[in-house]
């Protein structure tokens, strides 16, 4: 698995290196599209749908054989481990998520709506600490230093998954991949086996 993501970046900044990027690789089996955050701050909802179209349109064109999946980002549970109502910012890029999937036919891995159930049944503790309270570039992964600083809310306002929370996330794609190409995967799984058997002989 390769991540070509860049902190900050916005799928905008994507499609400047895009023909670079794809000759940097042989032709991969899936790709995962993971964008909006950034690109609402750059130039909005509408701007963030048509540029997520031109991504989804060129792979599509130049990937033909390649499986792609959109997906949705976080959620936050304001009030309680929140300092704000993020949760309203993000849904309409979400919903344009949902819309650009529908529109070329392609999974969505639905991140945002999962981690919202997870928080509901109780399972709250998916992000890191530490935005603003102690070093917002060193976020605190685990629950160690909220008796000091649990207090404050602002103590839990980082958007970023701790361990927890990318377990939920990746069982959530692995959710997905099941449910469209359970063939293709139990092919990988096989072809995996074989080359850890092989060089365990």
């Amino acid at each position: 698995m390769v991540n070509e993501g860049l902190d900050g970046e916005s799928v905008s900044g994507f499609l400047r290196r895009y023909d670079r990027t794809l000759r940097r690789h042989t032709t991969p089996h899936y790709i995962l599209i993971r964008y909006g955050v950034n690109d609402r701050k750059d130039y909005g909802v509408t701007g963030f749908r048509q540029r997520l179209d031109e991504l989804v349109r060129r792979l599509t064109t130049d990937l033909p054989h390649t499986h792609l999946l959109l997906e949705t980002g976080m959620y936050v549970d304001y009030p309680s481990h929140y300092a704000w109502d993020r949760n309203t910012r993000l849904q309409p890029i979400y919903e344009s998520i949902h819309h650009v999937g529908r529109t070329f036919g392609l999974p969505v891995v639905d991140i945002y709506e999962r981690l919202r159930r997870e928080t509901q049944h109780g399972n709250w503790d998916l992000r890191v600490r530490g935005y603003g309270v102690v070093d917002e570039h060193v976020p605190v992964l685990g629950a160690g230093q909220d008796h000091l600083h649990g207090h404050d809310v602002h103590w839990f306002t980082n958007i970023h998954p701790n361990p927890e929370g990318i377990a939920v996330i990746a069982d959530e794609e692995a959710r997905v991949f099941a449910k469209y190409w359970p063939y293709s995967l139990r092919q990988t799984e096989l072809r995996v086996t074989t080359q850890l058997q092989t060089a365990a002989s």
